[in-house]
């Protein structure tokens, strides 16, 4: 788990110190953004509109706060505690990192409202934190799932969010692969703390009810 973490965090600490001094990456976000514009169809474009909303504050609050809700009805605290830091955190984390950086969004056709600074996108920080952080939590309940294939779902899906930030024209793609490593590199932290490190693990030392 560490050397995972040790790997998004230095690959988005690198991409901030990129976007922030080398002309070279800035041309080439804009290459990259100038070509899917000119590219896209309006059947991807409406894909994208729809999957982005898989990381929106509203849908994603909403599904972390049953999550959490449900596992503290099942009286699973540390997995509540694990959740609810992951999400927080990384919103608040990931608009700290926003007003450091104060990166503008792209200035071509925004396909979708957004505001605020760009780097690092925050879809695709909270899709990359909160989808894995969901599977962790997943895979402690249920030890004989297989915790490769809910992480490989939950990779999934955070890429797939990121890529709809950059077909929507809100973020250059070096600000959706910041949000996915920072993302992935929060959740990885929390789970150590919290001592979410494997499936067995989770699931032998959390809190057990309580006999009557």
């Amino acid at each position: 788990m560490l050397p995972l973490l040790a790997a998004a965090l230095a690959f988005f600490l690198t991409l901030g110190l990129l976007v922030e001094t080398s002309p070279r990456v800035r041309s080439w976000d804009l290459a990259v953004t100038q070509s899917v514009a000119e590219d896209t169809t309006p059947v991807v474009t409406d894909l994208a509109r729809a999957l982005t909303h898989l990381a929106d504050w509203n849908v994603y609050m909403a599904i972390s706060a049953l999550a959490v809700g449900a596992l503290l009805a099942l009286r699973r605290f540390r997995l509540a505690g694990f959740l609810l830091t992951v999400v927080l955190g990384q919103w608040l984390l990931s608009n700290a990192v926003k007003q450091l950086v104060e990166r503008d969004r792209p200035d071509l056709d925004q396909l979708v409202n957004a505001s605020g600074f760009s780097f690092p996108s925050g879809h695709a920080s909270a899709a990359a934190a909160g989808y894995l952080a969901l599977a962790l939590v997943v895979a402690a309940l249920r030890p004989r799932w297989n915790l490769r294939l809910l992480v490989a779902g939950a990779v999934a899906i955070a890429i797939v969010v990121a890529a709809t930030r950059v077909l929507l024209g809100v973020h250059w793609t070096t600000d959706v692969l910041a949000g996915l490593a920072f993302g992935w590199a929060w959740c990885l932290f929390c789970a150590w703390v919290f001592g979410v490190r494997s499936t067995r693990y989770a699931a032998v030392t959390e809190e057990a009810p309580v006999p009557a």
